[in-house]
């Protein structure tokens, strides 16, 4: 679906998108912009500031994400920058393709995640929705007031002019996690998206039992992800060596807010993304040791066989010179054995007889 066509369906003037800028730690960054302008696949983007904040900067050339929804149909799709213009006027090219919520619950990732599964006997989804929304605004009521918190303590002074027992001691960042409870838990192998996920557990579930999951997303900052799923898929783990039995386990989220499952989508991005990175390093490297086919290595190797060529003819040419000097010394000055001399008397006197 990547038809010039199809962008103008999905991506029109005055519409309010988001968009994903990628942050150099492999984060993503999300902002919201408005569409000043659409001709084909380039679009005119007005953002939201002005400035980004410290860490987030755009470039000609950088891939974003923007996201997009209309008839409670959410959406996505790759664009690349082409000009930076003024004050927050940015030029993309859309080059991907329209990916929507639907096609994204089947991006997945096998990972290690701190995950609390329970079990539970209510089996009643109107029930089950009743206690995920409390247990999940109970949450967010606890973030807000760690946040109060922090924000009480920031406004006051420094150098306050108080005794020791009431000054409170400040907390060390905004996104300190304070909930001890997942300091025991051990990361799980899972294949999660989405949409579920798969983990490896010792407990053995039925299909189509609902169960309350709590998964720990190590973003920036860290997310506590609530959800019922629902078991799909269950057989035993063989592979899995120890004890207890083993099983792989199959939950499709049934219960979730879309900004968790935004967390997960993104946290899974961050992964392949470093992942991709990882094998263009490794790959790369490679091919510069085993294909050295650079200009500069192939001049370095041909000035190098020269000056080996010319250090061997020379030397030879020195064995040469001092094996012509060694024997013509040698046949020139050589002692002379006794028949020799004996047999040169006799010419020499033979010349002088025939002489006279």
């Amino acid at each position: 679906m990547s038809d010039m066509g199809n962008y103008a369906s999905y991506f029109s003037t005055g519409m309010k998108i988001g968009v994903g800028i990628p942050m150099p730690n492999s984060e993503v960054f999300l902002d919201w912009a408005v569409i000043y302008e659409v001709d084909e696949d380039l679009v005119t983007l007005q953002l939201s500031r002005d400035h980004l904040p410290v860490g987030v900067s755009l470039h000609v050339g950088q891939i974003v994400d923007l996201r997009g929804g209309r008839d409670d149909a959410a959406y996505s799709c790759r664009a690349i920058i082409v000009i930076e213009g003024r004050a927050s006027f940015v030029l993309v090219r859309l080059i991907g393709e329209i990916v929507t919520d639907e096609l994204r619950e089947f991006y997945r990732v096998d990972a290690f995640l701190p995950i609390k599964y329970f079990l539970s006997r209510e089996q009643n989804p109107d029930v089950l929705n009743k206690e995920w929304q409390t247990r999940r605004q109970k949450r967010l009521d606890e973030e807000l007031l760690r946040k109060q918190q922090l924000w009480d303590v920031t406004f006051i002074a420094e150098n306050a002019d108080l005794p020791p027992e009431r000054r409170q001691k400040p907390l060390a960042d905004e996104t300190e996690e304070l909930d001890t409870s997942w300091d025991t838990i051990i990361p799980l192998a899972a294949s999660i998206s989405g949409g579920g996920i798969r983990i490896v557990a010792h407990q053995h579930f039925e299909e189509e039992e609902y169960v309350p999951l709590e998964i720990m997303v190590p973003s920036t900052p860290r997310r506590i992800v609530e959800a019922i799923g629902r078991v799909v898929f269950v057989n035993r783990n063989l592979a899995v060596a120890g004890d207890r039995e083993s099983y792989n386990v199959a939950l499709k989220f049934v219960f979730i807010d879309e900004r968790d499952r935004d967390a997960i989508v993104n946290h899974i991005a961050n992964i392949q993304l470093k992942r991709i990175r990882q094998l263009r390093e490794h790959f790369a490297l490679r091919e510069g040791i085993d294909n050295p086919n650079d200009r500069g290595g192939n001049v370095k190797t041909h000035w190098e066989t020269i000056v080996d060529n010319l250090m061997f003819l020379t030397i030879l040419s020195v064995i040469i010179v001092m094996l012509f000097i060694y024997f013509r010394g040698y046949v020139t000055n050589h002692p002379k054995g006794e028949i020799e001399e004996t047999f040169e008397n006799g010419i020499r006197t033979f010349i002088q007889k025939k002489a006279r």
